[in-house]
């Protein structure tokens, strides 16, 4: 009967390689005699010497692995664990949705830069174009009617503050400034005074035969205050609200600046008690 040597043993092989099965890949290595090494089991190199590197590999059976190993995909369900200590009891985890929302009414504006005020005979738009919170401008330095705003049925309070200053070579003389709210709509003409003229008292001794009112004098810094509110039924979708001022002098000698800094115009839902960032009071 003929012997298929392809299947018969190689004992000098399997005598050979029956060390590294018992005692692992690196039994040679190991052996200090064959590799030398400190007491730290480090490989000491010297000049002459050399390092065994051992190329041994060992062929499993592909059948044979697949008899041990379990290769059927499982879905692992892994429980929940809850530190209890981590969670805060007082934590308050009810969220008001409705504040994260933006609010479609509320706008907060100032000017960009320091501005003159023009001498006309008439109310012109002073610059409010830096959006600081709120809503956006539409058109700059004004303040948009959405259908959003209207159909709300809501009215709108106006909270604006306008430090100005006059500069005169005139000394102790007076200037004056007026400010009002214009209003520009589809269904309406330009009215540069919807609201006012509004305006400080000097706190100098006006000029006689007036009641100071509007007089501002040479180097004085005024701070105008208003809390307005504009009905819901005084505006319509697509109208135009600003602010309007105009001076008696500007010219290099004799001239009225308004501080960027310290002005602003907040418009918020006159039905809500909030402040000029539109923060709940109290």
């Amino acid at each position: 009967m003929a012997i298929d040597k392809s299947k018969a043993l190689d004992l000098v092989n399997l005598q050979q390689t029956s060390k590294y099965i018992k005692d692992g890949l690196t039994v040679v290595s190991n052996n200090t005699d064959i590799v030398p090494r400190d007491e730290n089991g480090n490989i000491i190199v010297q000049d002459g010497s050399y390092i065994v590197i051992e190329t041994n590999s060992f062929n499993i059976n592909n059948n044979a692995m697949l008899k041990v190993l379990d290769t059927q995909f499982n879905y692992f369900k892994f429980p929940v664990q809850i530190e209890e200590e981590l969670i805060d009891a007082n934590l308050d985890i009810d969220l008001d949705f409705e504040q994260e929302l933006q609010d479609p009414i509320y706008a907060r504006y100032r000017p960009t830069d320091n501005n003159r005020i023009l001498a006309n005979n008439t109310f012109a738009g002073i610059e409010m174009n830096f959006v600081e919170d709120g809503q956006p401008q539409k058109s700059p330095n004004l303040y948009y009617i959405s259908k959003e705003i209207k159909n709300a049925g809501v009215d709108l309070r106006f909270r604006i503050k306008i430090q100005h200053r006059f500069d005169s070579i005139v000394e102790q003389g007076f200037g004056t400034a007026f400010f009002s709210i214009i209003k520009n709509g589809v269904n309406t003409n330009l009215n540069r005074q919807f609201l006012g003229p509004f305006a400080n008292n000097t706190a100098f001794n006006p000029p006689s035969n007036t009641d100071g009112f509007g007089y501002i004098r040479q180097y004085e810094v005024q701070t105008l205050n208003l809390d307005l509110v504009i009905e819901n039924s005084q505006f319509d979708i697509g109208d135009y609200f600003g602010i309007g001022a105009f001076a008696g002098q500007e010219d290099n000698n004799e001239y009225h600046t308004i501080n960027n800094v310290q002005s602003y115009w907040v418009i918020t839902d006159a039905s809500k008690n909030v402040d000029t960032w539109n923060q709940p009071i109290g």
